[in-house]
């Protein structure tokens, strides 16, 4: 085995119970224990709640950060420190935690913060984020109209995720049918990763700018910019609100780094499934 990375779950991979099988491990218990004091009902929230509970994005966004820092912790105490790590969406905020950039408390306090902003978003703005297949990300790109939908995640050569607002979804999805591709809603509750967020992002920064930024003990690649972290964090951190997921681009550079294995942490396997399909 040569370099591991470790990639953080992004929002979509939430299901009910998730942790339950890590949550009295030391080590997770006391994080559970910080979260229930900032944010109380969380925790039983993501241990015993309901999937359509969970993909409301005010509860998405903690729990998946939650549920990927358990297992980070776990598949750390199994498998050694890894060389580097990335987070998919929310997964970016407890990467940048379990590499120290923040401490829990700040990192926690962080991600409830952007699920508020996102989710008063999804109030103001009515849309759904689409996977598209079967297409290659430029065709992809050429169907959206960058008014009604946006490119959104690349996440491998035939995967894209578009988001889109809630009037324009059936015509999109049957201009990517007639293209000979197909279109599937993801599991969550509006349209993220595209310009419309610019005044959420620009209070997240403000907000990101109270907390005690550190240096990370290992890289973080960053959604935006698929490059290790380094510079202004609490502005690339809030810039990737708005900005695409460049996860195709962040595992080529990995790979390009030396890492040949790469292991989730989170519920699921979405995003190594991502990463053996290419």
């Amino acid at each position: 085995m040569g370099a591991v990375a470790f990639l953080f779950a992004g929002q979509g991979a939430q299901v009910p119970g998730m942790a339950s099988d890590i949550k009295d491990v030391p080590k997770v218990k006391k994080l559970f224990d910080l979260a229930e004091g900032i944010a109380p009902g969380v925790v039983g929230k993501m241990l015993g709640g309901t999937q359509e509970e969970l993909n409301r994005t005010l509860l998405t966004q903690p729990t998946m950060f939650l549920a990927d820092l358990a297992y980070a912790y776990v598949k750390e105490q199994e498998l050694g420190a890894p060389s580097c790590v990335c987070g998919f969406s929310v997964g970016e905020v407890p990467a940048l935690c379990f590499a120290g950039a923040l401490s829990e408390e700040d990192a926690f306090r962080a991600i409830v913060k952007r699920a508020e902003l996102m989710e008063a978003y999804t109030q103001r703005v009515a849309g759904c984020m689409l996977a598209v297949v079967k297409l290659p990300a430029d065709q992809v790109e050429a169907l959206c109209d960058n008014v009604n939908t946006h490119p959104a995640n690349y996440n491998g050569a035939l995967q894209t995720v578009v988001a889109c607002r809630a009037e324009a979804e059936a015509d999109f999805t049957a201009k990517v049918k007639e293209a000979g591709g197909r279109a599937m809603k993801l599991r969550v509750s509006g349209m993220f990763h595209c310009p419309e967020l610019a005044p959420e992002a620009e209070a997240f920064e403000s907000f990101l700018r109270t907390l005690g930024w550190r240096a990370p003990r290992l890289p973080v690649y960053a959604n935006l910019t698929a490059q290790p972290y380094e510079g202004d964090f609490a502005h690339t951190l809030a810039l990737q609100m708005r900005s695409p997921v460049r996860f195709t681009a962040t595992v080529a550079n990995m790979r390009a780094a030396g890492v040949d294995t790469f292991v989730e942490v989170g519920p699921g396997k979405v995003l190594t499934g991502l990463v053996e399909r290419g």
